[in-house]
């Protein structure tokens, strides 16, 4: 590690130009939303499934604010030096304190995301209390017992699936300390703009009403634990009209598990002729692999 930190970015508004924001309850738009957030230091929550746009939310206001920008990757391989920081030798070789870079967010201001919450290891949730309450700071116990109070200006957004294998239940003094609660389903309205077959929208609806979710009915069909997002839905078009329909079709079936695969391939087998003529394919060769399975 070099001793200038260089984790920030600013996001560039071509990064997040094919994000569609949403419009929560009494025409709250999401910029406002963050705004309010960020003005009255509250710390907001997002949970919804893949590919939702959690992330890409954050990462659209952050750029359209001009903000600083850090996404904290929960997992068991995350580098907590890297984040916090550590005494790392200069150019004289003389150890010298680097900041990570949820210290440098935190000193400097910007939006701080937290990835996948419900999966961030013990030591990082136990870092980020204080940051989160009324004392809105961190301790540097590595450096001196430092307090670093947050800049004004920090935003701290976290975002984590519903349930997912892997991940575990937040307790309730950390879900306490995010204020604003999101939830970011599947939206029609936006799904609509962006896929062009409305039968491969209808299929995936229905696999994801039948998810293992459970806020969802769990007792009819299929129980599909792979989440269908509008990313693996755009994928399966591009596919399907730069290459081939049955490239599209190998590629969307091995998004599942084993198990759920047969019952796929069925659901395409069923759809087939529909979605081929919504993307102006040749609806005379809609035998595949998986229509013969």
């Amino acid at each position: 590690m070099t001793t200038e930190n260089k984790s920030l970015f600013i996001p560039t508004l071509e990064k997040t130009s094919h994000y569609i924001p949403r419009t929560f309850s009494g025409g709250v738009t999401e910029d406002a939303m963050y705004d309010f957030a960020q003005t009255h230091n509250m710390n907001i929550l997002i949970e919804g499934d893949a590919g939702t746009g959690k992330t890409t939310s954050a990462l659209a206001y952050a750029s359209k604010r001009h903000m600083n920008f850090f996404a904290v990757p929960c997992n068991s391989a995350i580098d907590f030096t890297q984040l916090i920081g550590g005494l790392f030798p200069d150019a004289d070789s003389k150890l010298k304190w680097v900041d990570g870079a949820i210290t440098k967010i935190v000193r400097e201001g910007g939006l701080l995301l937290i990835n996948e919450l419900n999966n961030a290891p013990k030591n990082l949730s136990q870092y980020l209390m204080s940051l989160l309450d009324d004392r809105r700071s961190i301790t540097l116990m590595s450096h001196d017992n430092e307090v670093i109070t947050a800049h004004p200006d920090l935003l701290v957004v976290a975002d984590q699936n519903p349930n997912y294998r892997g991940t575990q239940l937040l307790n309730e003094a950390w879900k306490d300390r995010f204020e604003v609660k999101l939830r970011f389903d599947y939206d029609n309205a936006i799904e609509k703009k962006i896929i062009t077959s409305s039968s491969l929208l209808e299929l995936a609806n229905g696999m994801r009403s039948t998810s293992r979710r459970e806020d969802h009915a769990s007792d009819r069909g299929t129980i599909f634990e792979t989440p269908v997002s509008p990313r693996i839905l755009k994928t399966f078009e591009k596919l399907a009209k730069g290459l081939s329909f049955e490239f599209a079709c190998d590629v969307f079936v091995n998004n599942f598990s084993d198990e759920e695969r047969p019952a796929v391939k069925m659901l395409l087998e069923g759809t087939a002729y529909n979605i081929k003529e919504e993307l102006g394919l040749d609806v005379d060769a809609i035998t595949t692999e998986h229509a013969q399975a």
